[in-house]
Formats: structure tokens, C-alpha cells, sequence
């Protein structure tokens, strides 16, 4: 019998969100920490760079959730994807104890970038309940950092 790994069910929900907006992606490298897809969707190609995290981080507010992701074994292979000029998204599925409390935060080239600038090796995504926006703080503050918008896996496909 085949066991399933955590990772399994949280690149096959990308591969399914994928899949139900008619794209059939290319898988073209993969390891527990991550996998990356090509495809193409009304506005050209597109490679996804995944990575997950099973749960959030434990906040004092209720209506406030982050998560933490781990660059630092991907940090050259973004930089290397935004050289050779690949369309790339980075998507981070960030998970909830609560499957169906997941979401999915898709990051373009330019705040890939602009992370890879900062010289971190993990950042955090955070969302306060009812935002529009999450947000990876830079300097200082959450008030002060990236935005990213909500629903930016849907403007893929529009």
C-alpha cells in the first residue's frame, strides 16, 4: 500500500485549482520542499514555484493568521528562474488545521524579486480577517511591507 506524504495533499490542492481552470501544468522539479510547474494560461506561459506550510503560526488576535516559509534552499533557483526571464509565480499555500481553511498566496516576478532583495531567508505572510491584501513585512512593520493582492491566483486565468 502506497503511503501519502503531508506535502501530497497540499501540492495536489495547487494541482487541482490548476486543473479545474482547464490548464494541464508540466511538472519539471520537485523535492519534499517544493515543485515547480509549467504551463500556459490566456496570458502566456507561466512557471509556479509551490512550497506549503502545514499550519499557521499561533497568533494572540483571532482574526489574524501568518505563516512562515523557509527560502533559504530556494534562493538561488528563484534568482536563476528570474534570470533566463521565466514568467514566474511563486505560490505559497498556506494551510490551516481546518483543510478547507487553507489558502493560497501567488506572489509575481516583481515581489519575488523584491524579496530576494531583502537577503532574507524566510518570510512571513500575514492577513488580518476581512483584508483584501496579505502582506510580507519588510522593514519595521506589516503596515510597511509588500502587499500581495487576495484573489491573484483567480487574475491568472482572466
Amino acid at each position: 500500500m502506497s503511503r501519502l506524504m503531508v506535502a501530497d495533499f497540499y501540492y495536489g490542492a495547487v494541482l487541482s485549482m490548476l486543473f479545474n481552470n482547464g490548464i494541464e501544468p508540466a511538472l519539471i522539479d520537485a523535492n519534499e520542499n517544493r515543485q515547480v510547474y509549467d504551463f500556459i494560461t490566456n496570458q502566456g506561459e507561466c512557471r509556479f514555484f509551490v512550497k506549503y506550510r502545514a499550519d499557521k503560526q499561533n497568533t494572540k488576535k483571532s482574526d489574524y493568521s501568518s505563516w512562515v516559509f523557509n527560502l533559504s534552499a530556494d534562493i538561488d533557483k528563484l534568482q536563476q528562474y528570474i534570470d533566463e526571464g521565466f514568467n514566474l509565480n511563486l505560490a505559497l499555500v498556506c494551510g490551516a488545521a481546518n483543510l478547507v481553511e487553507s489558502e493560497l498566496v501567488v506572489l509575481d516576478k516583481e515581489q519575488i524579486s523584491q524579496i530576494l532583495n531583502l537577503e532574507k531567508t524566510s518570510i512571513t505572510i500575514s492577513r488580518k480577517k476581512g483584508e483584501k491584501a496579505y502582506r510580507i513585512p519588510t522593514e519595521g512593520g506589516r503596515e510597511s511591507g509588500i502587499k500581495v493582492k487576495y484573489k491573484r491566483f483567480e487574475e491568472l486565468f482572466n
